[in-house]
């Protein structure tokens, strides 16, 4: 197919009566039509070959166009553009027929000359949201998410379209490595790995909104390796002027969380992390906080997919712990659905559950066989074996039965005694940069979910060994060489005014002080170079509730090795009422009706607001930890 213009346009296109063209682009062009049969107007995509190069390129198109139909048409969703036919027209080629959308591409409103109002961002925001939660309760990952593939209809409606590089997370449609994307808005593993899941699209999702509220980028550069590089390992950029309307500590308390390095770290939905957004707004009126809080609250939790089996006793359930004082509106809703559609809401059948875990990423097993990781949406039935695996993790098992829906499953850590040995014994040991009383051999608590750093010295003699989540030592005797390096021998440096060096140590990345001077933030294992002498050293991690201040000594050519705490899960409960969490002053993004939320090992306050009243909880968490107390 050659370039179309407005002047050798087709008459027709399959059935379809073209109208006009509404642009053209690299892999192909998109023209208005009309489908003679019900008068309605549709955008028909077509794409492009004539220009491709290579018969490798040629197939990878056409399973793009081919993927594009497949996936929308899993997807039923008022804000996913809809796919209505495919085809092939002789002469041009395959073609989808589309869902046409009157308005504008999100990328061109924000680069308009008049900012939109803030109410109007967060509901583009809210909408989007809604459409990426959808497909990923479906198991699909966009892969794509930016403002240019976002309408923003006339009448206000947002409408998610190109599906042409998504993935099932239950198939591998693409090379391990491989890059597809746009890189501005591509997550960190999506750059490094390419392996993505729906926690990439979260981040990608966090880069668009970042660019709507601000107009600006967290990464910007003038070249992609820059921004590949910022996007990997720098903080998001410090907006200036901070957005009106937005506190500026919650907006960084916001973004550094959506647009953290780690998946793990990130809010488990794109509805979450509005939310999180919207706390932190301050400038709404009555009204329309009101409004955009309606919003949310339908939107809630990713929603599940219409049932479109032809029996009507399958159960809707949503895996979300029901919220006191509520009974009257479930039941209200209960009946809304009984009348509407004749289902039944707790049904003997079955019906399809979104299994949850924290941490994400456990392997499902459904009756023994894999079905995919968590977050997944999955069909049960009454009588099914759900497992839940994870590396470094005591499994997880649960029977399904009708009606239930348990909250997300809080998967607890493998915690074993090991003994460290070595040859020749008496070396004394350092585990994750922190040294332990005794010598080989020694034996020491190892928590099998967190991956860690070993170290054994003796004299000039050492030996270092790593360990991810799930390794141990097993009983291994560890070999003692002579050090090659000075980072392993820790020998003076010649020049005594040569720098030292920072490193870090834990499972978290946290932003650095150093006299003052913001060095922005590091991640576990980072090494930042000091000059020699002493230094006030300052820590923080707003996403984690650690803060954190202590002098450290740095020798010429000397590394210093600072351990972070361990993360632990914390939930909070309170009865009869629940409020806001807020965790050391700061707002978990949590109420306290059993939900939970990471922090740090340590001394933490936690405090409820809610309309009952206020109540604080001191408490010292080691490992995960309940708290339930009367509000």
């Amino acid at each position: 197919m050659g370039d179309l213009d407005h002047q050798n346009l087709p008459q027709a296109i399959g059935r379809y009566q073209v109208l006009r063209l509404l642009g053209s682009g690299a892999m192909g062009s998109v023209v208005l039509a009309e489908d003679p049969r019900i008068k309605r107007k549709v955008a028909i995509k077509l794409v492009r070959l004539d220009s491709v190069r290579t018969e490798a390129d040629r197939h990878e198109y056409l399973l793009r166009f081919q993927r594009e139909a497949e996936v929308s048409g899993l997807l039923n969703h008022p804000g996913i553009v809809a796919i209505y036919d495919v085809g092939e027209e002789e002469g041009l080629g395959p073609f989808l027929a589309m869902e046409f959308v009157p308005g504008h591409p999100l990328d061109e409103l924000i680069k308009g000359a008049a900012p939109l109002p803030l109410k109007e961002r967060l509901r583009i925001a809210i909408g989007i949201a809604e459409a990426l939660d959808h497909a990923h309760a479906m198991g699909v990952v966009h892969r794509d998410v930016k403002p240019g593939n976002v309408m923003v209809a006339d009448d206000g409606r947002t409408k998610l379209m190109d599906f042409g590089i998504a993935k099932r997370e239950d198939a591998s449609l693409t090379q391990t490595g491989t890059f597809l994307g746009t890189p501005s808005y591509a997550s960190p593993e999506q750059i490094r790995e390419g392996r993505v899941d729906s926690r990439s699209d979260i981040f990608s999702f966090g880069v668009l909104v970042f660019e709507l509220m601000s107009g600006q980028s967290p990464f910007p550069g003038t070249s992609i390796n820059t921004i590949l590089y910022r996007i990997v390992n720098e903080p998001p950029v410090e907006v200036q002027p901070p957005v009106l309307g937005v506190l500026p500590d919650g907006w960084r308390r916001v973004f550094d969380r959506v647009l953290a390095k780690r998946p793990e770290e990130r809010p488990p939905t794109c509805t979450a992390f509005i939310r999180d957004l919207v706390d932190a707004v301050v400038d709404l009126g009555k009204d329309d906080r009101h409004e955009i809080l309606r919003l949310l609250k339908w939107t809630g939790e990713p929603r599940l997919p219409e049932i479109t089996s032809p029996s009507a006793d399958e159960t809707v359930i949503m895996a979300r712990p029901a919220r006191r004082g509520l009974a009257p509106l479930w039941l209200g809703l209960g009946a809304a659905v009984l009348v509407a559609g004749g289902w039944f809401l707790f049904a003997p059948k079955g019906g399809r559950l979104r299994i949850d875990s924290l941490p994400a990423g456990a392997q499902v097993l459904v009756n023994g066989a894999p079905a995919g990781v968590t977050p997944l949406s999955q069909v049960l039935r009454p009588g099914d074996k759900v497992r839940l695996e994870l590396k470094g993790h005591k499994p997880v098992d649960y029977a399904f039965r009708a009606g239930n829906a348990p909250a997300a499953f809080a998967l607890q850590p493998v915690v074993s005694e090991e003994l460290i040995d070595s040859t020749p014994s008496g070396a004394t040991i350092v585990l994750d940069e922190k040294p332990l009383e005794g010598a080989t051999p020694l034996k020491v608590r190892w928590n099998q979910a967190q991956a860690h750093r070993l170290t054994l010295t003796k004299g000039k003699l050492g030996a270092a060994s790593d360990f991810g989540p799930g390794e141990v030592p097993g009983g291994r005797v560890f070999e003692l060489k002579e050090a090659t390096t000075a980072e392993t021998r820790q020998e003076p440096a010649l020049d005594p005014a040569a720098p030292g060096a920072l490193k870090l140590s834990g499972s978290f990345s946290v932003r650095v002080k150093v006299d003052g001077k913001d060095l922005g933030e590091a991640s576990p294992g980072s090494k930042l170079p000091l000059p020699p002498g002493t230094h006030k050293l300052e820590l923080a991690s707003p996403s984690h509730f650690y803060k954190d201040a202590r002098t450290v000594g740095v020798s010429p050519g000397q590394v210093v090795s600072v351990a972070l705490p361990a993360l632990a899960t914390l939930t909070v409960e309170t009865f009869p009422g629940t409020g806001k969490v807020l965790v050391d002053g700061q707002d978990a993004g949590i109420e306290s009706d059993g939900s939970s939320v990471q922090v740090t090992e340590g001394r933490h306050t936690v405090t409820v607001r809610g309309s009952r009243g206020s109540k604080s909880e001191t408490v010292e968490v080691k490992g995960n930890k309940g708290l339930r107390f009367p509000l």
